[in-house]
């Protein structure tokens, strides 16, 4: 079948020939959906790079999947399904790791309001500002501009001349230190906190 003829078939009929390893049946899908996926995607999470990232592995994923795909009513429907669900998970890991030590602060400042959680939550804030101290330098500018001026990974690359993908592992490292930092202050109830809001990452 010329790649041309490809164009008049229906998804469902594209996916068919998919299951028998036709590439240029899979290429006609990622084509005619592509463009929608990243429009919708990008508006939601603002990030072109990640977006793109995105799709790549749904479409990694759906080719790699193909034989285990046996009830899909729509593909176009599914490829939105996928790429929603991973673009929730995105935003919710970089949630986490943007606002990750304000919610430990929170955490602590709303089981209790006595004078010793008072007292605990200023002992946490002050760990945590010595931490951010002792951070390497690039590291802490990173660190301070996602936490203190709530820029996003993409404006924090932009700013210092960086990938964004230096600036996520700048801040995946810096999260590891704070929690290093907790577990030597035996701090373990909001270390196990803090493992919590990580685990996804």
């Amino acid at each position: 079948m010329a790649s041309k003829d490809f164009k008049y078939l229906e998804d469902s009929s594209l996916f068919e020939l998919v299951k028998l390893d036709n590439k240029q049946a899979f290429d006609e899908l990622y084509n005619r959906h592509w463009e929608k996926l990243f429009l919708y995607l990008v508006r939601v999470i603002k990030d072109q790079e990640e977006t793109k990232d995105i799709l790549q592995e749904v479409f990694v994923s759906l080719w790699n999947r193909r034989l285990e795909l046996d009830n899909i009513e729509s593909i176009s429907a599914y490829l939105f399904s996928s790429v929603r669900f991973k673009g929730l998970n995105y935003l919710q890991r970089e949630s986490k790791k943007s606002f990750i030590i304000d919610a430990l602060l929170i955490q602590s400042e709303q089981e209790d309001n006595s004078l010793d959680s008072i007292q605990a939550v200023r002992d946490i804030n002050s760990l945590l500002d010595k931490t951010i101290e002792k951070l390497p330098s690039k590291m802490q500018q990173v660190f301070i501009l996602s936490r203190k001026e709530q820029l996003s990974y993409k404006e924090i690359a932009q700013q210092l001349s960086i990938s964004d993908k230096t600036v996520k592992k700048q801040i995946s490292n810096a999260l590891k230190i704070f929690r290093l930092s907790l577990q030597r202050e035996k701090l373990i109830s909001l270390l196990l906190f803090i493992n919590l809001l990580l685990i996804s990452k």
